[in-house]
């Protein structure tokens, strides 16, 4: 057994009994764990786990959940399968949302890395993990992707709704005459929800319909906006989103990203500035 393998240290007593009081013994979760040195002892440790030893299993579990990075983080910190899988203690050490990002990123650019991350992916995939319903495979490239879609998708919505509460304390009469009424209930706890790690309480917007308010609110501001509006910084943040993401999304949104595409990436982006 090779020493990275004997540097995972064991699982926490106090995660391993607090997770069996809970979960079965086919959980998902609860079965990656206790396999969790036969899962990892075919992967070169130079290549993939030198970048973070429990990066690329948070990424595959985010995918498999749909979760950001955001959510990814608050699930290392408040899920007990989570912890269980990844041999944590029941107070972990705080995990940066950067982190995974960078790890994506990592992964796009090295095909030697690329190669790694599939085979412990395959090793995942033979304990049968729950099926995310948008993909029938499990191909590194296209799980990467799909979680990059996934924040980027929940920043521009984010961006929307800070726009939204900007213009709603320092121009509240001129927002009233341009809002659509369904802004109220898509919008009002969005970013708070956001910065919280969760998902609003309502169905998953399509790009197309965000797309169509973001269009709309630019075109009213830039028509009938008093002064001062177009100047400000939020304006200008979805402005960018519209230009470099929203584009980008409706029209390649079946191609898998590439490396390239982190530069104009605005959920990195925002996450840096935030």
């Amino acid at each position: 057994m090779t020493n990275h393998i004997n540097a995972i240290p064991p699982i926490p007593r106090e995660t391993e009994r607090s997770a069996r009081a809970i979960f079965g013994r086919k959980n998902f979760y609860i079965l990656v764990g206790e396999n969790l040195e036969s899962i990892l002892e075919a992967i070169q440790p130079e290549l993939l786990l030198g970048a973070g030893i429990i990066l690329p299993q948070i990424t595959f579990f985010q995918f498999l959940e749909g979760l950001t990075d955001v959510q990814a983080v608050e699930a290392v910190r408040t899920r007990l399968d989570w912890k269980f899988a990844l041999h944590l203690p029941v107070y972990p050490p705080t995990l940066p949302e950067s982190a995974l990002c960078l790890f994506r990123q990592q992964t796009l650019q090295d095909q030697q890395f690329q190669r790694e991350f599939q085979r412990l992916i395959d090793n995942f995939v033979t304990f049968n993990p729950p099926l995310n319903d948008t993909f029938v495979g499990f191909m590194n490239l296209e799980l990467v992707s799909h979680i990059c879609t996934t924040n980027r998708a929940y920043w521009i919505q984010a961006t929307m709704s800070q726009m939204l509460e900007v213009l709603a304390v320092r121009f509240p009469d001129w927002l009233r005459k341009v809002t659509l009424p369904h802004w109220y209930g898509r919008y009002n706890f969005l970013m708070s929800a956001f910065e919280m790690g969760k998902w609003p309480d309502q169905h998953e917007l399509s790009m197309e319909e965000i797309a169509a308010d973001i269009d709309h609110l630019l075109d009213e501001i830039h028509r009938s906006s008093p002064p001062g509006i177009s100047e400000l910084k939020e304006v200008k943040a979805l402005e960018s989103v519209w230009n470099q993401q929203i584009k980008m999304q409706l029209t390649d949104k079946c191609e898998i990203l590439k490396s390239k595409d982190c530069d104009s990436c605005v959920y990195r982006t925002g996450s840096k500035e935030a």
